[in-house]
């Protein structure tokens, strides 16, 4: 059952994830909109959460978005924020495509901060689903924190350490205890959940389920710490070693023809 705290903590998050651009999606959001106009477009937001990026592609594009979450809580929390909101052009609804498919397609779908949580095998059925569910000529993007990211372990802003993930794993689970609270999730109920569910997805691994899936990638943007620096702006700087300073993967993927 959804507490009111985790209610007001939801919404909070959600609203400030819609509006601020200092949240962690300001790199999503930025590349967006520099690389897509929405307008007319019909647009699936897979595993949109508390819907903070569903109602933004609403607000900001003359377009239809669908926020879809197996998640109760996040999609509670996401019909009240549209309602709050006052966003017509969205719309939520809990749903497991794998075995409630649309009978719509989509002409752009955003799977935003979700593939490293997906187990890999039900990852690339997942994919497999979403694919079915374009239009002629549809794309997905998708942006995740790669497994050596300094921040991949979704526990820095806990544990305030940078690559905590390697640290030795009787220590970091010390830690985790110490510090392990419950989240407003419904399917993942702690942080120590959210943590222990990641499937430390690396670039090697997404492009293996993406070529098993027919999915080619039209463009990848690797952001790393470096590229803080203005003279290295532009360029995705992914090798050994400096995949280690990579905060997030980008890409955008099209069925193979």
């Amino acid at each position: 059952m959804l507490t009111e705290a985790q209610f007001t903590e939801g919404v909070a998050y959600a609203r400030n994830n819609f509006q601020a651009e200092d949240s962690h999606l300001i790199l999503d959001k930025a590349l967006i909109k520099d690389k897509f106009d929405l307008t007319g477009m019909k647009v699936l937001d897979f595993g949109c959460g508390m819907g903070g990026m569903t109602l933004w592609y609403a607000k900001n594009w003359n377009c239809e978005v669908t926020g879809v979450d197996i998640d109760n809580h996040h999609i509670t929390i996401a019909q009240h924020l549209q309602q709050e909101l006052h966003i017509d052009n969205a719309r939520f609804e809990k749903r497991n495509i794998m075995t409630n498919p649309f009978a719509e397609k989509f002409d752009l779908v955003f799977i935003n901060d979700v593939v490293e949580h997906i187990e890999l095998n039900l990852l690339r059925r997942l994919l497999a689903s979403v694919k079915k569910s374009l239009a002629k000529g549809g794309k997905i993007f998708i942006s995740y924190p790669p497994w050596r990211s300094p921040y991949a372990s979704h526990l820095t802003h806990i544990i305030k350490i940078p690559w905590c993930q390697f640290l030795p794993k009787p220590i970091l689970n010390k830690m985790l205890e110490e510090r392990n609270h419950i989240i407003v999730g419904e399917e993942e109920g702690t942080i120590k959940e959210v943590y222990t569910n990641l499937n430390h997805l690396t670039h090697t691994k997404l492009q293996e389920i993406l070529d098993a899936n027919g999915l080619r990638t039209l463009f990848r943007k690797s952001h790393t710490i470096l590229n803080r620096a203005t003279l290295l702006k532009k360029y995705n700087i992914n090798f050994f070693p400096f995949d280690f300073l990579v905060t997030k993967e980008f890409l955008l993927v099209e069925p193979q023809t």
